[in-house]
């Protein structure tokens, strides 16, 4: 009688730790897994799924996570890993796994360790309690890690060979490197122009620097190394630029103010005008305007702004272009009384701070929420990634406290000086500028009887 082969898959894994301390390297695992496998008849080597420099603590395994697909889709009858830490180091993530793995009658095997027994009672009890002491002994290791990294970077000490561009490793400490001048020069274009992608190619043609727009934004934008500030320190290191900058840079990034270089024409009010029907950012746009005369037909296209979710996706009904000089007049007429009142309205509510730790307490509780729905295959996991990125993201953006800001200087000079006369001699780019210092957002409301109105937000 011909015996029915079983389906094998080898997972493996390695965090950069365990591999420098241990050697129980990537390619170790997966030979011994193979050759296990080749020397049984009745196995058929299924696929091989990899998680490097990640930690066994850890849900979010991509490759974890592929591998417990296939075992829903029942492709896997038996799953190989060297030893059982290489599985996990998490009683409970482990226990929902096995779970998992029961109901679609999936077994695994640690070749190293052969006396791991699933199969009775006593076998998982075995099993779970092993798990026990490597989850405890993982936070420990943790713990240690963690306390060690605080003591460096009390001290200013670096705890990782990776250095921001500008700086360089000295005695165990950052100092400034002689590449500092051109991302000190790159920063401020940034700070200039307001354009990702116009920064990329300035780095790229006057300093040689290439760097990709996703790296200029995490890696220096919002670095608080450039300031100086990592972690708990404040004095980490030497800083490149000062605290107004790195505060003047989040604001562009955060009020997603960027500016396409792409854009042919530079329109004034780019990513400051917002739509009140439905919230989101209006696009620049031309109007065609056809005259005739004696002398013919003339043909003129006007900047103008419009709602995409109206005219491409029918989702907002806040219809119909608004000519960029009308937003301009209605600005240089307007911003005068506005500063005004702003500063008369902070000055009377007085300064309030906000505590938002209840609410980050409470995502951080849906969070927890819902990992047990995925984990107890409630929910999917494009579902569970999904949310997932959704409660991070409002974590990333709820600061502890957040207070109104204290310095009404820059704001309260725009009403010492003659600017509506200068404003006429400035360019495009410059009267962007000139509008992205003040305020943040202009709302703008839906047509009636031929009039909308405009709400200035600071």
């Amino acid at each position: 009688m011909k015996q029915q082969l079983m389906r094998c898959a080898v997972y493996i894994r390695v965090s950069s730790d365990e591999q420098a301390k241990f050697g129980d390297s990537l390619r170790d695992q997966r030979e011994r897994c193979l050759e296990y496998i080749n020397r049984h008849e009745n196995m058929i080597f299924q696929d091989i799924y990899i998680d490097d420099g990640v930690s066994g603590q850890k849900l979010d395994r991509g490759e974890f996570e592929r591998l417990l697909e296939n075992v829903r889709n029942d492709q896997i009858d038996l799953i190989f890993f060297t030893k059982l830490d290489r599985w996990f180091r998490n009683l409970r993530h482990y226990l929902n796994t096995q779970a998992v793995l029961e109901a679609h009658n999936t077994a695994w095997t640690a070749i190293d360790q052969p006396y791991y027994d699933t199969s009775t009672p006593h076998g998982r009890a075995f099993v779970a309690q092993s798990m026990m002491w490597a989850e405890l002994e993982a936070q420990n290791d943790g713990v240690r890690i963690t306390d060690v990294f605080k003591n460096k970077v009390k001290y200013g000490e670096v705890i990782t060979g990776k250095v921001p561009r500008g700086y360089r490793i000295q005695d165990k400490h950052l100092v400034l490197s002689e590449e500092a001048p051109a991302i000190l020069d790159s920063i401020r274009y940034f700070i200039k122009t307001n354009s990702l992608s116009g920064t990329v190619k300035y780095m790229q043609n006057q300093h040689g620097i290439s760097m990709s727009l996703q790296n200029l934004k995490d890696s220096i934008l919002k670095n608080t190394k450039y300031i100086g500030r990592y972690r708990d320190n404040l004095n980490y290191c030497p800083a490149l630029i000062s605290e107004e900058e790195f505060n003047q840079i989040q604001k562009i990034l955060d009020n997603k103010q960027i500016v396409r270089s792409s854009q042919k024409y530079p329109y004034i009010f780019s990513g400051l005008l917002v739509c009140s029907d439905c919230g989101y950012k209006m696009s620049g746009c031309k109007i065609n305007h056809v005259t005739h005369s004696k002398n013919g037909i003339r043909r003129y296209k006007y900047p103008a702004y419009e709602c995409k979710q109206y005219r491409a996706y029918k989702r907002c009904s806040n219809g119909g272009e608004i000519r960029e000089s009308r937003i301009e007049e209605f600005m240089l007429s307007h911003i005068r009384s506005a500063v005004e009142n702003y500063i008369a309205d902070y000055q009377e509510a007085g300064r309030k701070t906000v505590d938002n730790r209840t609410q980050k307490s409470a995502i951080n509780k849906k969070l927890d929420r819902l990992k047990d729905l995925y984990l107890n295959e409630i929910i999917s996991l494009d579902e569970y990634k999904r949310d997932r990125a959704q409660y991070l993201a409002a974590l990333e953006e709820l600061p502890d406290f957040q207070e109104p800001p204290a310095d009404l200087t820059k704001i309260q000079s725009l009403l010492h000086c003659d600017f509506e006369q200068v404003y006429t001699s400035f360019t495009n780019p410059e009267k962007r500028r000139f509008w992205r210092s003040i305020i943040k957002e202009i709302h703008v409301s839906k047509s009636v009887n031929r009039h909308r109105d405009y709400t200035i937000i600071f």
